[in-house]
């Protein structure tokens, strides 16, 4: 068991998805610093810079939910991503309220999650942060600014 998890960007999956929209198919690759397909990510690919990617953060487990699959359980255990990684950006915000049931970062502290980013720096980040900006955060390679100020 742990309290900290693996970013893996802003799509929900560490692997590219295949989607099929009226009769159009496309290829949605992942976008965090950890990645099962490729499954490699080294730090020339995270383009973004190492200062401005989200790497690991605090795990959010809704209260009640303690040693409860999928919330709380190992973090070594790689056939299980779902324990040990979570997504950033629109629709994945930072948890804000303490029986949320979906599979986000979030920690004990009010008003903030601490992250580890890909430079090895921990930041606190506001859990009011806007999940557009988080998704800037979360993704290695989108070629856009991100904020200093979150």
């Amino acid at each position: 068991m742990g309290d900290y998890t693996a970013s893996i960007g802003t799509t929900g999956y560490d692997y590219t998805v295949t989607l099929k929209t009226n009769r159009v198919e496309f290829s949605l690759p992942p976008t965090g610093a950890f990645v099962r397909d490729p499954a490699v990510v080294r730090a020339l690919d995270i383009t973004d810079g190492l200062s401005h990617t989200l790497f690991v953060g605090e795990k959010y487990i809704p209260r009640g939910m303690e040693l409860s699959y999928p919330y709380d359980c190992n973090l070594y255990d790689g056939h299980n991503m779902v324990c040990s990684t979570r997504a950033a950006g629109p629709g994945f915000p930072i948890a804000a309220a303490p029986d949320d049931p979906r599979l986000l970062f979030g920690g004990p502290h009010t008003g903030i999650c601490l992250f580890v980013f890909a430079d090895g720096a921990v930041h606190p980040v506001r859990t009011s942060i806007d999940e557009n900006v988080l998704g800037l955060l979360s993704h290695r390679a989108d070629g856009l600014p991100s904020p200093s100020d979150y």
